[in-house]
């Protein structure tokens, strides 16, 4: 999705101008082209990127920014679980709560992947054993 498409698609959401897909088949369909459409625009854009590093520690950047996207996601996710169960909405609930705990669980595994791109202390061999 461009830049524009994506200013577009949040505007239509604050003012309440929102599409929704009547049938399991359209939402199906939307998240199919929503899949091509970042495999085609954004996925090579990613393979360039992550081929040009060259040291552990060029990680840390985009894992660190990678973080804070999973994170925003995951409160997010939060706060439609908590307007879905208000709405009282079960199903929607229990999958909202499963994707939140995947979420929180990505932000926690990034932070792990961040801190493995910091060296570890080099210890001296007669300290070793």
């Amino acid at each position: 999705m461009t830049i524009s498409a994506k200013f577009t698609a949040l505007a239509a959401r604050l003012t309440g101008k929102v599409g929704v897909h009547d049938s399991a088949e359209q939402l199906a369909a939307a998240l199919d082209k929503q899949i091509d459409q970042v495999a085609k625009e954004r996925v090579p854009e990613h393979l360039a990127g992550a081929a040009s590093l060259s040291s552990t520690a060029a990680y840390q950047p985009g894992l660190i920014d990678l973080r804070g996207d999973a994170y925003d996601m995951a409160a997010y996710l939060d706060a439609l679980t908590t307007a879905a169960a208000t709405l009282g909405d079960a199903d929607l609930v229990d999958a909202l709560v499963e994707a939140g705990e995947i979420a929180h669980e990505l932000v926690a595994r990034l932070a792990v992947a961040a801190h493995a791109t910091i060296p570890a202390p080099a210890i001296p061999v007669s300290s070793a054993a």
